[in-house]
């Protein structure tokens, strides 16, 4: 019987002497990662692409060759898929959201695009509005008259203020 790439990294960990616990620190590869691989439970590990990862790793840490670790997994999995594959559900065990041939349009109806353009159009005048340079009104000074200068002395003050009145 041919041992598959899991049986052959658990024989190298325990001909080796080292437990689970031990690889988890080693490697940082989870005790649940580690179970998998060495179990064939791959599909419990997230994508091909990880497993592919975890086996290097793994490999390289118990010092086996691991392209062909690699390769030897590509085989085993892809036996597996095969011995996995079933003929194509028949037509009437589908779901009839799976039936439908005819996918949805990704273009904008009128009334979205209506939608969408007055939308535009509310923000742009919202904004316009709201950066919009305003004139700022100055309040104006009230002038100060004097009286022409006499040759007696300087002109008597005509305005409340400088007359020293108090502001009531």
């Amino acid at each position: 019987m041919v041992q598959t790439v899991g049986e052959r990294l658990r024989q190298r960990r325990e001909a080796k002497g080292l437990s689970l616990e031990a690889v988890t620190r080693a490697t940082r590869l989870t005790r649940t990662v580690l179970s998998a691989l060495e179990e064939d439970r791959y599909e419990d590990i997230a994508a091909p692409v990880y497993v592919r990862g975890f086996l290097r790793i793994y490999a390289q840490f118990l010092e086996v060759d691991a392209d062909q670790v690699l390769q030897a997994w590509d085989q085993q999995t892809t036996v597996r898929d095969e011995a996995l594959a079933t003929p194509a559900a028949p037509a009437a065990a589908l779901p009839e959201y799976f039936k439908s041939s005819t996918r949805p349009s990704r273009s904008l109806t009128p009334a979205q695009l209506f939608l969408l353009v007055a939308t535009a159009a509310i923000v742009v005048v919202f904004m316009w509005s709201v950066n919009r340079k305003r004139p700022v009104q100055i309040a104006a000074r009230p002038e100060v008259q004097t009286a022409p200068a006499t040759a007696t002395g300087p002109a008597a003050p005509t305005s409340p203020l400088q007359r020293g009145e108090a502001r009531r």
